[in-house]
């Protein structure tokens, strides 16, 4: 057995050696959200099967729009598409940042919790500017 691996079955009392029921130590299984695949667009698919697993193995934008010979803003689109259909997308934020399929429940997290921020900042903006509604009226 593969470090880092549990093989289970959907009934907890029985243990199996079947592939399809690997799952990352983590608890967090990764391969039943793969959601709407049978309806993926040739672009989509392309996307997601060149997207790296892991956070470690992140890719940039850029390296994914030049691979795929299509601009850097489409595949942003895309891959935000991709994010609402329930695909698990994970995105660095730093200076070398990019994106990366989810594995590991601490990479789902921590998606979570920075797009949770970013919502919490946008919103702080609109409740500033909202401050001057009554300022300007609506055509």
């Amino acid at each position: 057995m593969k470090k880092g691996i549990k093989k289970a079955h959907p009934l907890a009392t029985k243990l199996v050696d079947e592939p399809c029921y690997k799952r990352p130590i983590h608890g967090f299984c990764y391969t039943h959200f793969n959601m709407k695949e049978e309806h993926l667009t040739n672009i989509e698919s392309q996307i997601l099967n060149i997207l790296p697993r892991g956070r470690s193995n992140a890719v940039t934008l850029i390296r994914v729009a030049d691979d795929l010979h299509i601009n850097k803003h489409k595949v942003s689109e895309i891959v935000a598409n991709l994010r609402n259909d329930g695909h698990l997308i994970g995105s660095v934020r730093k200076q070398k940042g990019g994106v990366y399929i989810i594995v590991t429940s601490n990479e789902f997290w921590e998606t979570v919790n920075t797009i949770k921020k970013s919502i919490e900042s946008q919103q702080r903006s609109l409740n500033a500017l909202m401050q001057h509604e009554e300022r300007f009226t609506r055509e």
